[in-house]
Protein backbone atom coordinates (compact mmCIF):
# COMPACT_ATOMS: atom_id res chain seq x y z
CA UNK A 1 0.00 0.00 0.00
CA UNK A 2 1.39 3.37 -1.09
CA UNK A 3 0.75 6.13 1.45
CA UNK A 4 -1.63 8.72 1.67
CA UNK A 5 -0.36 11.93 -0.37
CA UNK A 6 -1.13 14.89 2.27
CA UNK A 7 -1.51 18.22 1.65
CA UNK A 8 1.58 19.53 3.48
CA UNK A 9 1.08 22.02 5.92
CA UNK A 10 1.74 25.95 4.87
CA UNK A 11 3.33 26.79 8.06
CA UNK A 12 4.84 23.05 8.99
CA UNK A 13 8.41 24.05 9.29
CA UNK A 14 6.90 26.72 12.27
CA UNK A 15 4.90 24.30 13.88
CA UNK A 16 7.82 21.85 14.14
CA UNK A 17 10.14 24.56 15.52
CA UNK A 18 7.26 25.58 17.69
CA UNK A 19 6.50 21.88 18.82
CA UNK A 20 10.56 21.84 19.53
CA UNK A 21 10.14 24.32 21.91
CA UNK A 22 7.45 22.58 23.76
CA UNK A 23 4.19 23.96 22.27
CA UNK A 24 1.58 21.26 22.84
CA UNK A 25 -0.66 23.40 20.36
CA UNK A 26 1.51 23.12 17.68
CA UNK A 27 1.91 19.13 18.00
CA UNK A 28 -1.14 18.51 18.31
CA UNK A 29 -1.99 20.30 15.12
CA UNK A 30 0.65 18.17 13.19
CA UNK A 31 -0.91 15.17 15.15
CA UNK A 32 -4.53 16.02 13.55
CA UNK A 33 -2.94 16.79 10.34
CA UNK A 34 -0.66 13.29 10.13
CA UNK A 35 -3.06 10.82 12.22
CA UNK A 36 -5.92 9.63 9.69
CA UNK A 37 -3.15 8.78 6.82
CA UNK A 38 -0.82 7.07 9.07
CA UNK A 39 -3.22 5.03 10.86
CA UNK A 40 -4.51 3.49 7.26
CA UNK A 41 -0.84 2.89 6.32
CA UNK A 42 -0.23 0.80 9.66
CA UNK A 43 -3.43 -0.97 9.46
CA UNK A 44 -3.11 -2.45 5.95
CA UNK A 45 -0.01 -3.94 7.06
CA UNK A 46 -0.79 -5.19 11.05
CA UNK A 47 -4.55 -5.70 10.53
CA UNK A 48 -5.29 -4.58 13.83
CA UNK A 49 -6.89 -1.69 15.10
CA UNK A 50 -5.58 -2.22 18.50
CA UNK A 51 -1.97 -2.92 17.84
CA UNK A 52 -2.25 -0.10 14.83
CA UNK A 53 -3.60 2.10 17.63
CA UNK A 54 -0.84 1.71 19.82
CA UNK A 55 1.90 2.18 16.97
CA UNK A 56 1.15 5.57 16.39
CA UNK A 57 0.77 6.41 19.77
CA UNK A 58 4.31 4.71 20.43
CA UNK A 59 5.42 6.80 17.29
CA UNK A 60 4.19 10.17 18.57
CA UNK A 61 5.33 9.72 21.71
CA UNK A 62 8.47 9.62 21.29
CA UNK A 63 8.51 11.96 18.90
CA UNK A 64 7.08 14.32 21.47
CA UNK A 65 10.26 13.29 23.70
CA UNK A 66 12.73 14.09 21.22
CA UNK A 67 11.32 17.48 19.81
CA UNK A 68 13.80 18.96 20.03
CA UNK A 69 15.30 17.61 17.11
CA UNK A 70 12.12 18.29 15.17
CA UNK A 71 14.55 21.65 13.82
CA UNK A 72 16.55 20.12 11.61
CA UNK A 73 13.64 17.76 9.84
CA UNK A 74 13.40 18.96 6.22
CA UNK A 75 10.30 16.42 5.41
CA UNK A 76 8.13 15.86 8.91
CA UNK A 77 5.89 13.38 6.79
CA UNK A 78 8.88 11.00 5.30
CA UNK A 79 10.37 11.12 9.33
CA UNK A 80 6.60 10.25 10.65
CA UNK A 81 6.72 7.37 8.43
CA UNK A 82 9.59 6.01 8.56
CA UNK A 83 9.38 5.86 12.60
CA UNK A 84 6.19 3.89 12.02
CA UNK A 85 7.66 1.78 9.72
CA UNK A 86 11.09 0.84 12.10
CA UNK A 87 8.56 0.42 14.62
CA UNK A 88 6.21 -2.25 13.01
CA UNK A 89 9.35 -4.17 12.13
CA UNK A 90 9.95 -4.12 15.78
CA UNK A 91 6.59 -5.43 16.96
CA UNK A 92 6.37 -8.10 14.13
CA UNK A 93 10.05 -9.23 15.58
CA UNK A 94 9.14 -9.65 19.12
CA UNK A 95 5.57 -11.41 17.90
CA UNK A 96 7.51 -13.96 15.73
CA UNK A 97 10.10 -14.50 18.56
CA UNK A 98 7.37 -15.02 21.14
CA UNK A 99 5.73 -18.14 17.95
CA UNK A 100 9.10 -19.64 18.25
CA UNK A 101 9.74 -20.02 21.80
CA UNK A 102 5.65 -21.28 21.92
CA UNK A 103 7.18 -23.70 19.31
CA UNK A 104 9.65 -25.50 21.72
CA UNK A 105 7.85 -24.79 24.77
CA UNK A 106 4.84 -26.85 23.60
CA UNK A 107 6.00 -28.49 20.51
CA UNK A 108 1.91 -29.16 19.70
CA UNK A 109 0.66 -25.70 19.55
CA UNK A 110 -0.75 -24.86 16.14
CA UNK A 111 1.63 -21.70 14.97
CA UNK A 112 -0.16 -18.47 15.27
CA UNK A 113 -2.54 -19.77 17.70
CA UNK A 114 -2.47 -19.62 21.19
CA UNK A 115 -3.42 -22.75 23.76
CA UNK A 116 -4.91 -22.33 27.59
CA UNK A 117 -0.99 -23.67 28.55
CA UNK A 118 0.00 -20.19 26.29
CA UNK A 119 -1.91 -17.98 28.32
CA UNK A 120 -1.28 -19.33 31.82
CA UNK A 121 2.37 -19.87 31.04
CA UNK A 122 1.86 -15.82 30.20
CA UNK A 123 -0.15 -14.79 33.22
CA UNK A 124 2.35 -16.72 35.01
CA UNK A 125 5.60 -14.92 34.04
CA UNK A 126 4.16 -11.57 34.27
CA UNK A 127 3.09 -11.80 38.11
CA UNK A 128 6.58 -13.20 38.65
CA UNK A 129 8.22 -10.59 36.89
CA UNK A 130 6.06 -7.76 38.42
CA UNK A 131 6.85 -9.46 41.36
CA UNK A 132 10.84 -8.88 40.49
CA UNK A 133 10.02 -5.48 39.41
CA UNK A 134 8.97 -4.11 42.85
CA UNK A 135 11.79 -5.40 44.61
CA UNK A 136 13.48 -3.28 42.61
CA UNK A 137 14.78 0.56 44.42
CA UNK A 138 12.33 3.16 43.08
CA UNK A 139 14.69 4.69 41.17
CA UNK A 140 16.15 1.50 39.29
CA UNK A 141 12.18 0.49 38.73
CA UNK A 142 11.72 3.73 36.96
CA UNK A 143 14.97 3.94 35.09
CA UNK A 144 14.00 -0.33 34.08
CA UNK A 145 9.81 0.57 33.35
CA UNK A 146 11.18 3.44 31.03
CA UNK A 147 12.86 1.33 28.71
CA UNK A 148 11.07 -2.26 28.98
CA UNK A 149 7.72 -1.07 29.33
CA UNK A 150 8.05 2.61 27.21
CA UNK A 151 10.53 1.48 24.81
CA UNK A 152 12.10 4.72 25.67
CA UNK A 153 16.47 4.42 25.04
CA UNK A 154 19.40 5.03 27.67
CA UNK A 155 20.15 8.14 26.42
CA UNK A 156 16.07 9.43 26.46
CA UNK A 157 15.95 8.16 29.64
CA UNK A 158 19.20 9.98 30.79
CA UNK A 159 17.70 13.40 29.20
CA UNK A 160 14.24 12.61 30.57
CA UNK A 161 15.79 12.14 34.21
CA UNK A 162 18.66 14.40 33.73
CA UNK A 163 21.34 11.69 35.06
CA UNK A 164 24.38 10.62 32.75
CA UNK A 165 23.80 7.60 29.84
CA UNK A 166 26.48 5.62 32.16
CA UNK A 167 24.88 5.67 34.96
CA UNK A 168 21.91 4.86 33.46
CA UNK A 169 23.04 1.51 31.62
CA UNK A 170 24.41 0.43 34.87
CA UNK A 171 21.15 0.88 36.42
CA UNK A 172 19.60 -1.01 33.53
CA UNK A 173 22.09 -3.91 33.73
CA UNK A 174 21.74 -4.48 37.65
CA UNK A 175 17.95 -4.54 37.16
CA UNK A 176 17.60 -7.10 34.11
CA UNK A 177 20.57 -8.86 36.27
CA UNK A 178 18.27 -8.58 39.17
CA UNK A 179 15.29 -9.59 37.77
CA UNK A 180 16.76 -12.72 35.58
CA UNK A 181 18.06 -14.14 38.80
CA UNK A 182 14.56 -13.58 40.61
CA UNK A 183 12.84 -15.94 37.96
CA UNK A 184 15.30 -18.44 37.80
CA UNK A 185 15.16 -19.10 41.31
CA UNK A 186 10.90 -18.17 42.02
CA UNK A 187 8.92 -18.70 38.15
CA UNK A 188 10.84 -22.62 37.18
CA UNK A 189 12.95 -22.73 34.17
CA UNK A 190 10.31 -22.59 31.86
CA UNK A 191 9.41 -18.68 32.77
CA UNK A 192 13.56 -18.14 33.02
CA UNK A 193 13.83 -18.84 29.17
CA UNK A 194 10.82 -17.11 28.58
CA UNK A 195 11.74 -13.79 30.07
CA UNK A 196 15.56 -14.33 28.65
CA UNK A 197 14.07 -14.68 24.74
CA UNK A 198 11.54 -11.85 24.99
CA UNK A 199 12.26 -9.14 27.78
CA UNK A 200 16.17 -9.36 27.24
CA UNK A 201 16.24 -9.54 23.56
CA UNK A 202 17.84 -6.38 23.17
CA UNK A 203 20.96 -7.47 25.21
Amino acid sequence: MEREKYTKLADEQALLGRTAEGDREAFSILYTHYYTGLYRFVFFILKSPEDSEEIIQDVFLKIWVKRETLTGIRSFEDYLFRMAKNRIFDSTKQVRTRRKLNRHIAPTTEEGADSPFDDLLFQQYHVAAMEAINQLSQRRREIFLMNARDERTAREIAVLLNISLPAVKKQLHEARHFIKEYLRKNAGWILFFVIRGILFLSQ
